[in-house]
C-alpha cells in the first residue's frame, strides 16, 4: 500500500471452509486506494490472503496437531501448505525481524531473526492469523509460490510450437512471449 486515502469501492463475497469443512460466506469490503488507485480487499483475521481454508486449520497442519487429523482438505493441499510454509519460513522471520527494528528502532542480529517466528509461535496460540496480519499491515507483500514462474520452464513454453487440430486441418500456433 502507498499509504493513501481508502475510499468504499464495493462488497465481494468470499467463501472459507473451516478444518471440517464446513463452508461459511463472508462479504468483504473492497476499498480503492485515492493516490495509486489499486484495489484493496478488507481481510478478517480468520482469512488467509490467497487461500479458501481457515487459519486455523493451515496452522493445525503447520503445527502437526491432533486437530489436522480431522482436515477435510486433500493430502497434496496438506502436503504443498507444510512444504510452502518449511519454504517461506526464514523470509517470514526476516521480515518479522525487519519490523521488530523498525519498531523498536534497534538493529537485530542473524540469529534472533532466525528465532523471531520460532518465539511467535511458542506464545501466541493463533501464531498464523497474528503474524500474517502484522505482515500485512507494516506493508509486506505476501507472494505464494505459484506467482512465480521458474525462468527454465517458461523459456521451454516459449520455444514449443503447438500443433492445434481444427476443422480437420492442422494449424501451426506458436506460444510468444506477451511480456
Amino acid at each position: 500500500m502507498c499509504g493513501g486515502e481508502l475510499c468504499y469501492r464495493d462488497c465481494r463475497l468470499r467463501k472459507l471452509k473451516s478444518l471440517i469443512g464446513e463452508i461459511r460466506r463472508f462479504l468483504l469490503r473492497r476499498l480503492r486506494c485515492q493516490e495509486c488507485k489499486k484495489l484493496h480487499t478488507e481481510l478478517p483475521d480468520i482469512i488467509q490472503p490467497n487461500r479458501h481454508y481457515e487459519s486455523a486449520a493451515i496452522q493445525a497442519v503447520i503445527d502437526g496437531s491432533e486437530d489436522a487429523a480431522d482436515c477435510v482438505a486433500d493430502n497434496s493441499t496438506l502436503h504443498r501448505w507444510r512444504a510452502e510454509f518449511s519454504e517461506a519460513s526464514a523470509d517470514i522471520s526476516q521480515r518479522l525481524a525487519s519490523i521488530q527494528a523498525e519498531t523498536s528502532n534497534e538493529n537485530v542480529s542473524l540469529k534472533a531473526s532466525a528465532e523471531i517466528l520460532d518465539k511467535i509461535r511458542a506464545v501466541h496460540a493463533g501464531w498464523l492469523a497474528f503474524v500474517m496480519t502484522l505482515l500485512i499491515n507494516n506493508g509486506h507483500k505476501i507472494c505464494t509460490r505459484f506467482a512465480f514462474c521458474p525462468h527454465q520452464f517458461r523459456d521451454k513454453v516459449l520455444s514449443t510450437t503447438k500443433n492445434v487440430v481444427e476443422g480437420g486441418r492442422k494449424n501451426v500456433k506458436t506460444i510468444k512471449d506477451t511480456s
